[in-house]
């Protein structure tokens, strides 16, 4: 069975829905990862279907996403549930802000360009159930394969990608990097959340059929101002610190300046982060 996640549901956050494709009667994942992060695991996997009493893969490959340090299933049932709300609030904000994008005046396409700002979105997930060996059911978190070229471009410890973007698009505001839709996401979602939440370790791909370029993403994280609910989004909420080093980092751009966002200067005064607000 597949899951996903439901955040209006307090008791067990949990939908059950169908399989995506017709026929569906299973799934099959690949025994070896093909790709290795500092947390997780990547493994091909395919929806499958009974066909003249043969398995048959139907519909696209999807990635299934596994924990390298956690194999108790009730860990994993945490580690999906922040997985799965982490990528929807951020999601959600990524609406808001292709909304805010497209109705600025600053940010609209010069009269000679011919595409558009790109869009920020997060994939959706699902959780996929299986019976386990010992009887009890297990879960393997699933979305959709990302196809392009990966990068990550920020961190929650203030990274940001020194790679050199060369795509370009002319707006009111001046020629911008496609790039710079994404940092200015992070500044963006911080000022709209009263300054409660901070996306950042944001990666993915930049996709570009079309007219309406996009950047998909994957595995963000949210440093929040939790008080005492600390890493309440999970290990990679760092919290303050988390806030404190895309402050040091972050360099504001013509999307920033589009949107009306104010600069973010940080100085340390006994351990807490003092911010110098002012118009870009």
């Amino acid at each position: 069975s597949r899951w996903k996640y439901d955040p209006s549901k307090t008791d067990y956050p949990w939908t059950e829905k169908g399989f995506l494709n017709q026929n569906t009667v299973g799934f099959e994942v690949e025994l070896d990862p093909f790709g290795v992060g500092a947390e997780r695991l990547a493994f091909r996997f395919h929806e499958v279907r009974m066909e003249d009493n043969v398995y048959k893969r139907v519909g696209k490959m999807m990635v299934a996403k596994e924990s390298k340090f956690i194999e108790d299933e009730q860990k994993k049932e945490s580690f999906h549930y922040h997985f799965c709300r982490v990528q929807l609030r951020a999601n959600e904000l990524a609406k808001d802000f292709n909304k805010a994008v497209k109705i600025c005046p600053a940010l609209n396409p010069a009269p000679d360009e011919v595409s558009v700002p790109p869009r920020i979105v997060f994939l959706p997930c699902s959780i996929y159930e299986y019976p386990g060996d010992d009887g009890y059911n297990c879960g393997l978190l699933v979305e959709s394969f990302l196809e392009g070229k990966f990068t990550k471009y920020t961190g929650n410890n203030g990274y940001i990608t020194k790679q050199q973007e060369s795509q370009t698009i002319d707006l009111d505001v001046g020629e911008v990097r496609l790039i710079d839709f994404v940092f200015a996401f992070s500044h963006w979602a911080y000022v709209n959340s009263d300054q409660k939440l901070l996306i950042c370790d944001l990666q993915g791909i930049l996709n570009r059929e079309g007219r309406h370029p996009k950047f998909q993403l994957t595995d963000p994280a949210i440093c929040s101002k939790g008080g005492r609910r600390r890493n309440r989004y999970g290990k990679t909420d760092l919290g303050m610190k988390g806030v404190r080093n895309f402050i040091r980092t972050h360099k504001c751009n013509r999307v920033c300046k589009g949107l009306g966002l104010p600069s973010i200067k940080a100085r340390s005064h006994n351990n807490r982060v003092c911010k110098e607000i002012e118009l870009v």
